[in-house]
């Protein structure tokens, strides 16, 4: 139903941003995306403040924003405005539902079609889907450190880093849970957002963050992440309505541990799922499956609508 591309870079971080800006200026599609949402949010952020902030927490993501700058033909200040994802306007609801074990992670990322990339980027690094082409949805790096995102609320809104930059940032910058809990409790958030994460030693946890604050939610055995924060603390943060939250939460807590991650990801990926939305019109659609293996350095991936489970195995 909607098909994901796979691109795979080399180079540096340059290099690859010149790869990304070139797949935009050469992709209508992309391009007319592009057009349509710099025109929808009328981007005017302070361009200096942009540089500041990706200096400071991410250099990286920074070069391959140039690198992206000179392969599109696009100027500076639209790019970064555009891509950066710091001082974003708030964006729709994202629905995501993830499970969590020591061993995989399970994930359907659920959100409408007109603004999501289609696009699986595989770089020296990092291995995951993007959202704006240089943030991630959710992703692995080569320490084995999974990280995926879970909208929560956009009232308490304030300037910082949109919710896939944070993703990428934390990727990019960390190893283990351990240390992406510290970053995280760092960065400028923009928004309510849970922050899904696993490595390869087998921890797990969700960061429950807001503007203002941010808590750590654990479990002994597995984990169940949704679009809301389920403890005590955060949950003032939480929208009037969870219904669908709560729904999730609730078919989770009967999963059976023993599955497997290939049968967990084959449940989560089927169209008669409870995890499974087709709500594509009100930004609530299962746009794919995704599952994480740490320690096997394997990735799951499933289009949603597909029957097929493409397997993508991480370079060494």
């Amino acid at each position: 139903m909607f098909p994901i591309q796979s691109l795979t870079l080399s180079g540096s971080y340059y290099e690859n941003g010149l790869s990304i800006g070139a797949m935009l200026k050469q992709s209508p599609v992309m391009q007319t995306q592009f057009e349509e949402l710099q025109k929808a949010y009328s981007l005017q952020q302070n361009i200096d403040e942009i540089k500041e902030a990706l200096n400071v927490y991410c250099p990286p993501l920074f070069e391959e924003l140039q690198g992206i700058i000179d392969g599109s033909g696009h100027l500076e200040a639209d790019v970064l405005r555009m891509l950066a994802g710091y001082d974003m306007p708030q964006l729709s609801e994202l629905g995501c539902t993830s499970f969590i074990t020591s061993d995989f992670y399970v994930r359907n990322y659920d959100f409408s079609p007109k603004v999501y990339d289609s696009l699986f980027i595989k770089n020296n690094t990092i291995y995951g889907n993007t959202q704006f082409l240089v943030g991630r949805l959710d992703g692995m790096n080569h320490n084995g450190l999974v990280v995926g995102l879970h909208f929560v609320n956009n009232e308490f809104y304030q300037k910082g880093f949109l919710c896939s930059t944070i993703v990428r940032i934390v990727l990019e910058m960390c190893k283990d849970v351990e240390e992406a809990i510290q970053l995280l409790k760092k960065l400028p958030h923009a928004a309510c957002y849970n922050y899904s994460l696993l490595d390869r030693k087998g921890n797990f946890a969700v960061a429950e963050a807001s503007p203002g604050e941010i808590h750590i939610l654990t479990r002994p055995n597995e984990l169940a992440c949704v679009n809301k924060f389920q403890t005590e603390k955060m949950g003032a943060y939480n929208r009037k309505w969870t219904g669908s939250s709560e729904d999730r939460l609730a078919v989770l807590e009967n999963v059976n541990t023993s599955r497997t991650a290939e049968e967990l990801h084959d449940w989560f990926s089927q169209t008669d799922s409870p995890l499974f939305y087709t709500d594509y019109d009100q930004f609530f659609g299962t746009l794919y499956t995704v599952s994480y293996i740490p320690n096997e350095s394997k990735i799951y991936l499933t289009a949603a609508g597909s029957k097929e489970r493409l397997l993508i195995e991480m370079r060494a």
